[in-house]
């Protein structure tokens, strides 16, 4: 059984939580919940041992074998590196990248992960290079390594975040199989619905300690709060382009594997779009053929800004119209800037930017953080704050330009109930005071502000809906 009695846990001189009492035995599931920021992944991580803990009696009793599953891949190179977004198109490291059949490898239980890889439909991904799958199929891929790895105590952060609706109903039937058979689990969420329908115990935290253990029953939902922006948006640079994107018959192609097959596609002044489709259907992939990032792009009948792609412009040239947010790039943003400094790096169109801001980017950058409420942390450090105010100022990054189109994929990948109305109510602000166009990625349909009136959906590379 692990034991806690009045636990600190602290990261240097900062207290994160205190006066922590927690016990779980052999073959039990707990729950941890708590609004955006009252520290769910910290707890997570120190009862998975990777964070230091003090407090009167600590004991981890018979669990020798964690694993913490974290809300975010981390990629890294063989050689120890940290990878860069870009590296994916770069042929010049890629013995270096992993591949997934190789991590799989290293597994406690290799048949068991190649077993649960067919389970989540990645067999056909075996052979690719990690950073070049999906959020959703990383997701995947760190909960098969956990699985695989057969650990005495199994811990969920945000477990079915960035899954799609199958595979969140295939993850709740895996993990109810394992509660009978007596494993032992801590997931966090933000909900009743982000925990298999068996658990029933949760620590609810708040204000920096343990508000209560309470039973699924006893959970409150939360309270609907309407956040009102005061003022208006930093003004808008609005596109000289009527037609910002335009598509016809793009197919793309990897070996075998076809991703994407004759997507025709227009995007026009002022169109806020959805993006939707099962994990693997092809939405990343087009995405990145837009952005800029995938040299693929160049043997594709695409047009952007009203210029055939390839016709002598630069990436830097497309991304300087694009405001681009998604889960992945939470890792590669520098976690030693502050608050300011990191959402000015989407001035620049790149997740690690050291140039220093001038007085202009940093006053626009300070106005949208007054306009969400944001203010109090501008000086602080990004890797200091919580992963839901992280999020935040992701999202505000891709803003700070005010370009005339947003690709927004998966932006509110976990935040709270309250969160997402706030960010909801801005994209709407944003669609009244501009002729911004959207597209906007989501396996949650609540998630669809007003404002997105059209529908693309993918399966299997294919337009299965187009409302053109």
């Amino acid at each position: 059984m692990l034991v806690w009695k009045n636990a600190t846990i602290k990261i240097r001189t900062s207290v994160l939580l205190k006066n922590i009492d927690f016990e779980i035995r052999k073959g039990e599931i707990v729950g941890i919940t708590g609004k955006n920021g009252s520290g769910k992944t910290v707890l997570a991580r120190a009862l998975a041992g990777e964070l230091p803990v003090s407090g009167d009696f600590i004991t981890d009793g018979n669990f020798r074998k964690k694993r913490f599953v974290p809300f975010h891949s981390s990629l890294s190179l063989s050689n120890g590196q940290a990878v860069y977004r870009q590296q994916r198109w770069n042929k010049i490291d890629t013995e270096l990248l992993p591949v997934v059949k190789n991590e799989l490898a290293k597994c406690d239980n290799p048949e068991l992960a190649l077993e649960l890889i067919k389970k989540f439909g990645l067999e056909k991904l075996t052979e690719s290079f990690v950073i070049n799958l999906s959020n959703g199929e990383q997701r995947k891929l760190e909960l098969i390594k956990a699985l695989a790895g057969e650990p005495d105590l199994l811990v969920l952060d945000n477990a079915y975040t960035g899954l799609d609706s199958a595979s969140r109903n295939l993850l709740t039937q895996m993990l109810e199989k394992l509660i009978e058979s007596g494993h032992t689990i801590i997931m966090t969420g933000l909900t009743a619905e982000d925990f298999p329908p068996s658990v029933n115990r949760f620590l609810v935290l708040g204000n920096g300690r343990v508000e209560k253990f309470c039973t699924r029953a006893e959970l409150k939902s939360p309270t609907k709060k309407q956040f009102v922006f005061e003022g208006e948006i930093p003004r808008w640079q609005n596109s000289l382009f009527n037609e910002l994107i335009a598509m016809r018959d793009v197919s793309l192609q990897y070996g075998e594997k076809k991703i994407l097959d004759n997507i025709s596609w227009h995007v026009n002044a002022g169109e806020r779009w959805s993006l939707t489709g099962p994990n693997g259907s092809g939405k990343t992939s087009l995405l990145n053929l837009i952005f800029g990032d995938n040299p693929k792009a160049y043997g594709c009948d695409i047009r952007l800004f009203g210029r055939q792609k390839g016709s002598g412009e630069s990436i830097w040239d497309i991304k300087a119209r694009i405001g681009f947010v998604s889960p992945e790039m939470h890792q590669y943003l520098p976690q030693k800037q502050s608050v300011t400094e990191v959402i000015c790096t989407g001035f620049q169109d790149a997740e690690n930017s050291f140039k220093k801001p001038t007085g202009y980017q940093v006053d626009v950058a300070r106005q949208w953080l007054k306009l969400t409420g944001y203010t109090e942390i501008a000086g602080k450090l990004f890797g200091e704050l919580s992963t839901s105010a992280q999020r935040v100022v992701l999202f505000l990054r891709t803003l700070v330009k005010n370009p005339p189109l947003l690709i927004l994929d998966e932006p509110f990948q976990g935040l709270d109930a309250s969160h997402v109305r706030m960010l909801k109510n801005l994209l709407n602000l944003i669609a009244e005071q501009s002729s911004c166009s959207m597209i906007f990625v989501t396996h949650i349909p609540e998630e669809l502000p007003e404002c997105i009136t059209k529908h693309l959906k993918l399966k299997d590379g294919l337009v299965v809906t187009n409302n053109q």
